[in-house]
């Protein structure tokens, strides 16, 4: 009667290639995140978060049911360079232009690669991460593929550990040295024996190295000058050099991602103030402001670009292209003649006076009467120009005696608003006269 052969179900078959990719995909991205940040705010690139951002994918492939066939490990491969690609061209350009305070966007993107310098920088870090990208994701295709090669059905496995060579010279080392302590039962402490009575038992001239190697993976045991051979540690060496470098590996990564972090809010509010003086007056402004040329004695001179970037090298304004103007507070103090101005209700009927009159009047206009922290009188006036150009325009009177400074700060994108403020706060409530 002939028998009925009923062929073993195939593992590799199942799954969907669809599902698999989107799971890879977002394993990726996830583990992605440490070279990311790294580059960002370490400055620098680690091959080996290329192989996290590999193991990634291959977890979310397999999660989400992924089909494993041969072709796998090309699936994982091409992933992997186009979230690099991506990260790299993309997100990381978005952090930096965060990191420095401003906003992110398309347009401010593409502004910076119009920068030579820095587009220079990016393809050249570009080149190199596609070539980490590439060897860090082949250790894992690599072992992939040999699995796959060699499944016959059998569950595939991420094995970091698991090479051939490795394993093949401790079944070696096995194979030549177990049969003789079980020969004479020396698998406890009890029955152990003299090395020299190891190498007796044995005329090949590998016997002393593969004796060292099972000793230094804990299989042979001494005990009182004397050896013994651990079943229990052989069962258990594998498992435990597996799980200690992953461990290894989790804790690297976790040291990374954290210290990543710390770094990112270090790097945040390591901006700090810059008191400013000619010995009659003192104020403080951010030292992320530069500072340029004044026309008198008793006037400063302040930029920074907040939400947008300059296109080009060397700073210089476009002419007609008013998004590449940076943000600017200007701040001037003289006397005045009492007579005219004596209190911050005559500048207010002044300035009042002025906006009636003009043809240029702004779409929105605000005029305050306030004190500052040091508590000098001050006037406040915002002004807003929605048409092309856009401009927010913000004046500062302070009043003191006979003295008056005027604070302007004014920008022509209205994104600029909120930064701009804070910083004219900062500066108009540490505007103090040392000489009153």
């Amino acid at each position: 009667m002939e028998e009925e052969i009923k062929e073993k179900p195939n593992k590799m078959q199942d799954g969907n290639y669809i599902t698999g990719i989107i799971g890879a995909i977002i394993g990726g991205v996830i583990t992605t995140i440490p070279w990311v940040l790294v580059y960002v705010y370490g400055n620098m690139m680690l091959s080996i978060l290329a192989v996290l951002i590999a193991a990634g994918e291959f977890y979310g492939y397999k999660l989400l049911k992924g089909k494993m066939s041969k072709g796998v490990p090309a699936i994982l491969m091409v992933i992997a360079i186009i979230i690099v690609t991506v990260a790299t061209l993309v997100i990381i350009p978005g952090l930096l232009i965060q990191k420095e305070g401003m906003h992110v966007s398309v347009d401010n993107i593409s502004k910076l690669y119009q920068n030579s310098e820095f587009s220079s920088a990016i393809m050249h870090d570009f080149a190199i991460s596609i070539v980490f990208t590439i060897l860090g994701a082949s250790v894992i295709t690599a072992n992939l593929k040999k699995q796959i090669a060699n499944s016959d059905g059998k569950e595939i496995k991420l094995d970091l550990n698991n090479s051939e060579e490795i394993k093949e010279r401790k079944n070696a080392a096995i194979e030549l040295i177990k049969p003789i302590f079980t020969k004479y039962d020396a698998v406890n402490q009890e029955k152990a024996m003299m090395k020299e009575e190891v190498f007796a038992e044995t005329e090949d001239a590998m016997a002393k190295q593969q004796f060292m190697y099972l000793k230094q993976l804990g299989i042979i045991k001494k005990y009182k000058g004397k050896y013994y051979y651990s079943e229990e540690n052989e069962a258990k060496q594998m498992r435990t050099k597996q799980m200690t470098a992953f461990i290894i590996m989790g804790i690297i990564l976790v040291v990374i991602a954290v210290g990543a972090v710390a770094m990112s809010i270090i790097t945040k509010n390591i901006v700090s103030d810059n008191t400013i003086t000619d010995g009659t007056v003192e104020f403080k402004i951010s030292d992320n402001w530069e500072k340029s040329d004044s026309q008198y004695e008793t006037e400063w001179n302040f930029y920074r670009y907040i939400s947008t970037i300059p296109v080009s090298d060397t700073n210089t304004i476009q002419e007609g292209d008013y998004s590449s103007y940076p943000a600017v507070i200007n701040i001037f103090y003289n006397t005045v003649d009492t007579s005219i101005v004596s209190n911050v209700e005559d500048i207010k009927t002044n300035l009042q006076n002025t906006f009636n009159s003009t043809d240029d009047k702004p779409d929105e206009f605000n005029i305050d009467t306030l004190k500052t922290e040091k508590g000098y009188d001050l006037v406040k006036v915002r002004m807003t120009y929605s048409s092309d150009p856009e401009e927010i325009l913000y004046y500062y009177y302070i009043l003191n005696g006979d003295s008056l400074a005027c604070i302007t700060s004014y920008s022509f994108t209205l994104k600029d608003e909120k930064e701009l403020v804070k910083q004219s706060d900062k500066l108009i409530n540490s505007f103090d006269w040392i000489q009153k």
